[in-house]
Formats: structure tokens, C-alpha cells, sequence
């Protein structure tokens, strides 16, 4: 067990048993690990061996990989405002529609700000994989889930739906409009193709 934040992995599993309202004893009975090594362990003061950690993890109810240290500099993105990478996702009543990726690099998620000149839309029902989550910023947009109903959306409004519902929006007023979507689809591939596209 290399890489292993001795004080860190008595602080998570310690953090845990208090959640669940277990004393050491009780804990001590349940996982079959000795009530001093659990003591010593979540002071950070021996390290665990593998049986041991793993089973206060299956008593706690708690990921055994959640305690190996990862070097997470690699794993943080930060994007700022400047930095975003802006594509047109489609073009309605010959106005464009600007999307700008906030997130980047490779991650199990997107996101987006979209920004709708009055009166647009953003064309055909989407189809794809995963869930998607939007929330307005600026004025007002219509989401259509196919076969559920439309959604009229405000300013600090949010939705989420399954992707594979065909889902399209609209800006029916003659205010702009701007949201934030965030999504774990595969489909964040074809956005990122389409952010590499140099804009004019």
C-alpha cells in the first residue's frame, strides 16, 4: 500500500465511523479488527495493512480506493474567463449561437455557456448518452424534452434530464438569453471537435 497519507486515511475513516454513529468498540465487533489498531489508525499513528483497511472499509460502507493519495495536479483544471474556448454551435433566424466551454482536457464531464440572440433556437432534438444539467444566467429559454413537455426557464432556474430524451430549447423573446449546461455525455467528444474549429 504505497502512497498512503497516514493521517489522512485515519481522518476519512474516522470521519466515517462518527457518521454512522458507531463507537470504536462497535466497530471493533463488526469488522473483526482489534479496538487499538482501529485507534492507532485513525490517529495516524501505524500503518494499516490491506485486510485491515479493508475490512473497516466494508463495515463503514466506504471506497478503499478514496484512501490512496493521487497525484490530483493533474486532475484539477482551472479555466479562466479569458482562456474559454468559444465555437458557434448553430446558426437560427441567421443569428449565431455561441457556445464556451468552460471545463477542458480529458474528464468524465462538460460544460458549456451558451450564449441565444433573441428568437433562436438550437435546432433538431439532441439524442445521446449520459445526464445533463442546465441553469439560466440571463434572461429566459424554453426546453422541450420529447414526449415529457417544455419547460419555460428563468434566470436561477435548473433542469436535468437523461440525455437519451430528445431535448432542443428556444429563446422566444427579444431578450438574449445565456445558460450554463453541464453534461457527462459522450457526446462532449463532438464539442470538442467543434471547439478545434478556428471561428472566423
Amino acid at each position: 500500500m504505497s502512497k498512503l497519507n497516514l493521517a489522512r486515511i485515519g481522518f476519512l475513516l474516522k470521519s466515517r465511523r462518527i457518521e454512522l454513529n458507531l463507537s470504536i468498540r462497535e466497530l471493533s465487533v463488526k469488522s473483526g479488527v482489534a479496538a487499538g489498531t482501529i485507534s492507532q489508525i485513525e490517529t495516524g499513528k501505524t500503518s494499516p495493512n490491506l485486510v485491515s483497511v479493508y475490512s473497516l472499509c466494508e463495515c463503514l460502507n466506504f471506497p478503499i480506493s478514496a484512501l490512496f493519495i493521487q497525484d490530483d495536479s493533474d486532475r484539477v483544471k482551472l479555466v479562466r474567463k479569458n482562456e474559454r474556448t468559444s465555437f458557434v454551435r448553430n446558426t437560427s433566424n441567421q443569428e449565431t449561437i455561441l457556445e464556451s466551454l468552460i471545463t477542458k482536457g480529458d474528464s468524465r464531464m462538460w460544460g458549456g455557456i451558451i450564449d441565444m440572440p433573441a428568437g433562436t433556437d438550437s435546432g433538431d432534438y439532441y439524442y445521446h448518452g449520459g445526464e445533463e444539467f442546465v441553469f439560466v444566467m440571463e434572461g429566459s429559454i424554453t426546453f422541450y424534452l420529447e414526449q415529457v413537455g417544455s419547460y419555460v426557464l428563468e434566470v436561477g432556474d435548473t433542469l436535468y434530464y437523461p440525455n437519451e430524451i430528445g431535448h432542443r430549447w428556444e429563446n422566444h423573446t427579444k431578450e438574449p438569453a445565456k445558460f450554463l449546461i453541464v453534461s457527462t455525455s459522450e457526446f462532449r467528444q463532438e464539442i470538442g471537435e467543434l471547439a478545434n474549429k478556428t471561428l472566423d
